[in-house]
C-alpha cells in the first residue's frame, strides 16, 4: 500500500513543488508516534519508501541505513534507547477522576518513561513534602532531566508527573495561562545510565498541574499504569540519491523525522517538503548529485556525517507554519563564513525572489540570522559541510499537543520548496555570480575585524574558505576541540548556566569555531563579531568549555 498523492505541475526547469502533496504527507505522518528506533518510527519509513517506490524512483537508489543507539556515543552525544510505547493511563484514585492517556494525548506520557508492573497506586506530593520521595508520585513545574536527576537519581520516586512549557513567548500567547489545555512534549534523558532506575513520568496541561498542585500533600493518591519497554537497537536513516546531470557535487536535503504525534510542523513539514523535493528533482535533471536524508534528530545524523560526504547540506526543519497563527518568521541560519557559503547567499536570493505577495508587498515574514544550534545543521557544520537551514521561529505550539496539521500553511511548501530548486539550479546556471557575492559578503565581515587579536587567521581561513589559496598563520594559543561532531548540551547541565540567554548558540558557536580557526584570540574575536556580543561572555564561555574537558589550550 502506498500514498496516491500525486498532481504534478511543470515549469521550464522541470517539476514544481506541489502543496497539496505536502499537506497531506503532513497528514500522514503527523498520525505515527515517531520515538527514535521505534517500531513505529520503522513502519513510517517503510510506508514513505514504498510510496518513493510508486513514483516511479529506481529502489537501487534508495538505501535505509541502521546505526547502533542506546549503548554508544557519537562526539559529544549520548544516544538514548529505543523506547517502544504502547499505552498509559493516570487517574486520581479517590475520588475517580481520570487525568489523561496515551490513546488520548501521545504527548501525555514523558519520552523514555518506563514500565510499570501493571496498575500502581501512589500518594502525590509535591517538592515541599518531607520524607521519602521512593514511594510517591511527585507533581512539578520543572524541566524534565532536572526532575528526573533530582527525584529519581538522588531521591528515588518511580513517577513524575511534570508540568514544563520550554520558550514561553508572551508577544506570541505562548504561556501557561494562554494555552491551559495544551500538553507540553516532554522527555527523559534516557540513555544507558539513566534506563535502570525504572521510573516513569506523565505530562499534563496547566489546569491538571494547579488542580494535581493543590490536592498535593494532603493524602491523595493516583493511579496509573504503563506498557513501554526500554532497549538497545537501531536507529534508521533513510538516504534517497538522484544523480547529477553535469556535476560531481553531491548537495543534501535532510530533516528529522522524529518526535510524537502529532509534530506536524517539528517536524512533519520538513520530512514531507523533503520528499517531496525528492519527487521534483528526479523528474528535473538536477546538475548536481543529490541526497534527500530523513533522520532521527542528531542521534542519526551524526553517524550519517561521519560516513558520508557531503558538499552542502540543507536542513529543513519547522518549514510549514502558518504564520498568522503560529507567530512565527521563516529564518534562513547562514553557514558561518569560515566555511564556504555559496549555497546560503543562493537561498536567501531565492527566499526573497520567490516569497508570496499581496500585490507589491511580501505577505509572509523572512529574515536571514546567524548560525544557532538546536538541530542537524550543527552537525553538518562540525564535518567541514557548509549547511545552512530552513526553518520557522518562534511556534506558540512548538513541542506541544497543539502541533497539528491545521498550524500548517500549504503555501510555504511552495514558497520554500521552490526556493530550494531554483538555488540548487543556480549551481549550473549562475554559480560565478553567487560566488562573486558570497565572497563580497565574506570580506565586508573581514573589514570588522581589521586589527583585531587572530584577525590574520580568521581572514586566511575564510578566503581559503571561499576560493583564494592563503597560508594559514600558526596560533598563538592553540586551541583544540575533544570530540567529533556538534558540542550538544551535557555542558549546561555541569555547570548550571542553562538559564543564560542563548548560551547554547554561544557554545555551539565556540566549539564550532575553535575546530577550524584553531586559536584562542581567533575564536574570542570571530564568535564576539559573528554574533555581534561581548568577547568577555565569549572568552568566559570558552574557559568553561576548557574547564570541562571540551575544549584543551595549550600555547603553541
Amino acid at each position: 500500500m502506498y500514498l496516491c498523492i500525486i498532481n504534478t505541475e511543470f515549469s521550464r526547469g522541470g517539476a514544481n513543488v506541489n502543496c497539496d502533496n505536502v499537506q497531506n504527507l503532513v497528514r500522514f505522518i503527523s498520525t505515527f508516534h515517531r520515538s527514535r528506533g521505534s517500531s513505529e518510527y520503522r513502519q513510517l519509513l517503510n510506508r514513505i519508501r514504498e510510496t518513493i517506490f510508486a513514483w516511479g524512483i529506481n529502489e537501487k537508489d534508495v538505501k535505509l541505513l541502521k546505526y547502533k543507539t542506546g549503548d554508544i556515543s557519537y562526539g559529544n552525544f549520548d544516544t538514548t534507547y529505543v523506547w517502544e510505547m504502547r499505552n498509559a493511563e493516570l487517574w486520581i484514585d479517590s475520588p475517580r477522576r481520570f487525568i489523561n492517556s496515551f490513546d488520548l494525548c501521545r504527548t501525555s506520557v514523558v519520552f523514555g518513561s518506563g514500565p510499570t508492573q501493571g496498575w500502581e497506586t501512589l500518594e502525590l506530593v509535591d517538592e515541599h513534602f518531607e520524607g521519602d520521595f521512593s514511594d510517591k508520585a511527585v507533581i512539578l513545574n520543572m524541566a524534565p532531566d532536572k526532575a528526573f536527576d533530582t527525584y529519581v537519581k538522588q531521591k528515588g520516586a518511580k513517577c513524575l508527573i511534570l508540568y514544563h512549557m520550554r520558550a514561553q513567548d508572551k508577544s506570541i500567547c505562548r504561556t501557561p495561562e494562554k494555552m491551559p489545555d495544551t500538553v507540553n512534549y516532554l522527555s527523559f534523558p534516557y540513555t544507558a545510565e539513566n534506563v535502570g532506575f525504572g521510573a516513569c513520568g506523565f505530562s499534563v496541561n496547566w489546569n491538571q498541574y494547579l488542580f494535581l498542585k493543590e490536592i498535593a500533600n494532603k493524602g491523595f493518591k493516583v493511579r496509573f499504569f504503563v506498557e513501554s519497554e526500554l532497549v538497545t537497537g537501531d536507529l534508521d536513516v533513510l538516504e534517497l540519491s538522484i544523480p547529477g546531470s553535469r556535476s560531481n557535487m553531491t548537495i543534501g536535503i535532510i530533516a528529522h523525522l522524529c518526535h510524537p504525534s502529532p509534530g506536524a510542523n517539528d517536524n512533519a513539514s520538513g520530512s514531507a517538503l523533503a520528499i517531496e523535493l525528492a519527487r521534483c528533482l528526479a523528474e528535473s535533471k538536477p546538475p548536481v548529485n543529490i541526497k534527500v536524508i530523513l533522520v532521527p534528530e542528531f542521534f542519526g545524523s551524526i553517524p550519517y556525517a561521519m560516513e558520508n560526504h557531503l558538499d552542502y547540506v540543507i536542513n529543513l526543519d519547522m518549514v510549514g507554519e502558518d504564520q498568522t497563527k503560529t507567530g512565527s518568521t521563516l529564518l534562513l541560519q547562514r553557514t558561518p563564513p569560515i566555511l564556504p557559503t555559496f549555497l546560503d547567499v543562493a537561498l536567501w536570493k531565492s527566499l526573497k525572489e520567490n516569497i508570496p505577495k499581496t500585490s507589491e508587498t511580501p505577505a509572509r515574514r523572512l529574515s536571514s540570522i546567524q548560525m544557532r544550534g538546536g538541530s542537524d545543521h550543527v552537525v553538518f557544520a562540525n564535518f567541514s559541510v557548509s549547511s545552512p537551514y530552513i526553518g520557522q521561529w518562534p511556534d506558540r505550539y512548538y513541542h506541544t499537543s497543539d502541533d497539528t496539521p491545521d498550524k500548517c500553511d500549504p503555501e510555504m511548501y511552495t514558497w520554500i520548496g521552490n526556493a530550494i530548486l531554483q538555488s540548487i539550479f543556480y549551481f549550473d546556471s549562475a554559480f560565478e555570480s553567487i560566488a562573486k557575492q558570497a565572497m563580497f559578503e565574506a570580506e565586508q565581515f573581514l573589514t570588522q575585524l581589521k586589527d583585531s587579536p587572530g584577525s590574520e587567521i580568521i581572514s586566511a581561513v575564510i578566503r581559503n574558505a571561499h576560493g583564494v589559496k592563503c597560508r594559514v598563520p600558526e596560533p598563538a594559543k592553540k586551541i583544540t576541540v575533544n570530540a567529533d561532531g556538534p558540542l550538544g548540551y551535557k555542558w549546561l547541565k555541569k555547570k548550571d548556566i542553562s538559564d543564560k540567554p542563548h548560551i547554547s548558540d554561544l557554545g555551539e558557536n565556540i566549539y564550532l569555531a575553535a575546530r577550524f580557526l584553531k586559536d584562542f584570540d581567533s575564536v574570542i574575536t570571530f564568535v564576539s563579531s559573528y554574533l555581534k556580543t561581548d568577547a568577555k561572555d565569549v572568552q568566559d564561555v570558552m574557559e568553561t568549555l576548557i574547564e570541562l574537558g571540551y575544549l584543551t589550550s595549550s600555547p603553541h
